[in-house]
């Protein structure tokens, strides 16, 4: 094999890419990486809303004589509140758009939505897990090709 054709040859990998396409592989899916990242923690975020939400609905009071309860303004800060109809809940669908639910129903459309972002969220994951399976392997082939570099400058 003449020099020019072993330089060549050391210089493709496995895969057939040079070391640049290697390294532009790997910080593509770095960005990848922390994009999902990114979505798997607000759509976490999300879901946690849908559970206190539907918690909230839950310890709704059912007696009719006692309408009082704590109104959330943040997730520390809560002030008195009384309820004017405890038949009926406002529930926010998003986009501003409001609808009265009864509470069973509320609680529903909140377990409905919890569950569901939950799939979403199963499905990020899996994607994340081969995108990192695949960044370990590139770096395994980047960390041969400098062993192999350092080699051939000792000899």
């Amino acid at each position: 094999m003449s020099a020019a054709t072993a330089s060549a040859s050391s210089e493709q990998q496995p895969a057939g890419l040079s070391m640049a396409q290697v390294e532009q592989v790997r910080t593509q899916l770095q960005s990848d990486i922390e994009m999902l990242q990114s979505s798997i923690q607000r759509l976490q975020y999300a879901q946690e809303g849908f559970g206190e939400s539907m918690l909230a609905v839950s310890r709704l009071p059912t007696n009719n004589q006692d309408n009082s309860l704590l109104v959330p303004l943040s997730s520390s800060m809560y002030v008195p509140g009384r309820l004017s109809d405890p038949d009926h809940v406002l529930v926010d669908i998003g986009t501003g758009f409001f609808v009265q639910m009864r509470p069973k129903k509320a609680q529903d459309y909140f377990k409905r939505k919890h569950d569901y972002l939950q799939v979403e969220i199963d499905k990020l994951q899996k994607v994340l897990y081969d995108k990192l399976l695949t960044r370990q392997q590139i770096t395994g082939i980047i960390q041969m090709h400098l062993q192999q570099q350092q080699q051939q400058q000792q000899k």
